[in-house]
């Protein structure tokens, strides 16, 4: 009685270690085509920004330098809006609701 259980849980034991070693195969997977994705959209990204700031500097509207000193600045604002975002929402990951009733 005592080997068939050692032998069940030995069994399960294996069965828990390759499904973690395929989870983790499949978690850096995940990784990596999220960052060949993001490198992608970058790309598109700023071929979509050079393409406006093209079209606007040949219609004659905007010199080059003043075109991509608005882009920057554009970018720049949206980046600080984000990173204030970020910050904000950190305060959601101390589970401070939680830790009060503690």
């Amino acid at each position: 009685m005592e080997n068939e259980v050692r032998g069940v849980v030995r069994t399960q034991l294996q069965l828990a270690g390759m499904e973690a070693r395929r989870a983790g195969e499949s978690f850096v997977r995940m990784v990596a085509f999220a960052v060949i994705a993001s490198c992608l959209v970058l790309s598109a990204w700023g071929a979509l920004v050079a393409a406006a700031v093209a079209a606007v500097v040949n219609s004659g509207v905007l010199s080059l330098t003043t075109a991509l000193i608005i882009v920057a600045a554009c970018h720049l604002a949206i980046a600080f809006y984000l990173m204030k975002r970020i910050k904000q929402k950190s305060r959601d990951l101390l589970f401070s609701k939680t830790s009060s009733n503690l």
